[in-house]
């Protein structure tokens, strides 16, 4: 298995390729490397076996749009067969079951809505999941759907929505050591489109990677809590975790850190929107996660302004025993 952590703008782009298979998760709202391998996975005469929209904020869809119009322009097909087999996205229109642009002018419905008509032009198999759905299988590798309950896609369907847009409070130019006593979880967001955000735990040759899009602290503990029940109450390992919201401090809590345990950590932002990644947020996985063997933290990610944005020190990667990785090739991080 190999994920591609692909540089898509201020959001995500996910590219899992497994004995054939190709499943992209998100499209970010900078759609270059995604509709490459795109054209690349057309080439090596494959198709896209799923296609997952974890929720409709813009910098998760806009590059999704990019991708429906691309593959519709150039009428990909493989055999006759469709090119995107499979498609999940908890949209409006398929969790009320009608047309619905929610009475919103925020871009995201809009965006939504967009993408709702390119699926019906394509017609790919087009779904619905929740946390109780079915896990989906290619090989050994196996997708475990972890959110959002269908309660949740209720109340995220039938209300207006206003997205975590950041905290608007840079900590970029101050030192580790000043912000540390300050790490607390009282500001936290608690939007209801992010909470119903996709969140999926893949399994494949022993590894396990855990994705979560810009799910919501309470839910995102809901969902830790219920993999430490299952794990005997012990820390349930990851080899990575994408930290959700690209690394936002208001996503993340004490409570969900100490019941996980991992040492590698993706953050997906070119960091030109909303002060993101938060400082804050590599404080609090440095000071709650459960790490293999105390060995360091990796921070990895997929654009270089990221890192030198947040001015880190090599004495503070020294004192708090953690390392900033950049992107391991031209599109962003494979693992």
């Amino acid at each position: 298995m190999v994920t591609k952590f692909l540089r898509a703008g201020t959001g995500d782009a996910i590219l899992i390729q497994h004995l054939k298979h190709n499943i992209i998760i998100d499209g970010g709202n900078d759609s270059k490397y995604l509709l490459s391998e795109v054209d690349t996975i057309f080439e090596n005469e494959e198709i896209i076996d799923l296609l997952v929209i974890t929720h409709h904020d813009d910098d998760h869809i806009k590059g999704i749009i990019d991708l429906l119009k691309h593959v519709e322009k150039n009428r990909y097909h493989i055999e006759n067969k469709p090119f995107i087999k499979r498609v999940i996205f908890n949209s409006p229109r398929l969790v009320l079951g009608k047309i619905t642009l929610n009475d919103s002018k925020e871009l995201s419905y809009q965006q939504a809505y967009e993408v709702e008509e390119l699926l019906i032009k394509l017609n790919p198999k087009w779904e619905m999941y929740i946390d109780e759905s079915d896990d989906i299988s290619f090989e050994d590798l196996t997708i475990e759907f972890l959110s959002p309950t269908k309660g949740d896609l209720n109340k995220y369907s039938t209300q207006k929505g206003a997205y975590l847009t950041g905290d608007w409070k840079r900590d970029w130019d101050s030192p580790m050591s000043k912000l540390e006593p300050f790490i607390q979880d009282k500001s936290q967001d608690n939007s209801i489109p992010n909470r119903s955000s996709i969140v999926l735990k893949i399994s494949c040759e022993n590894k396990k990677v855990l994705l979560t899009g810009d799910v919501t602290p309470d839910r995102f503990d809901v969902i830790a809590s219920k993999l430490f029940s299952e794990n005997g109450n012990k820390p349930v390992p990851f080899d990575v975790i994408k930290l959700p919201h690209h690394g936002s401090y208001r996503s993340l809590s004490k409570s969900i850190l100490e019941k996980l345990e991992c040492s590698d950590f993706i953050i997906s932002t070119n960091s030109k929107k909303h002060f993101l990644p938060n400082k804050r947020a590599l404080l609090k996985v440095i000071k709650y996660i459960n790490r293999p063997n105390k060995e360091p933290i990796k921070f990895i990610f997929n654009y270089e302004d990221a890192i030198i944005n947040l001015g880190i020190t090599k004495q503070e990667k020294k004192d708090y025993n953690f390392d900033t990785i950049l992107n391991n090739e031209k599109y962003g991080v494979s693992i």
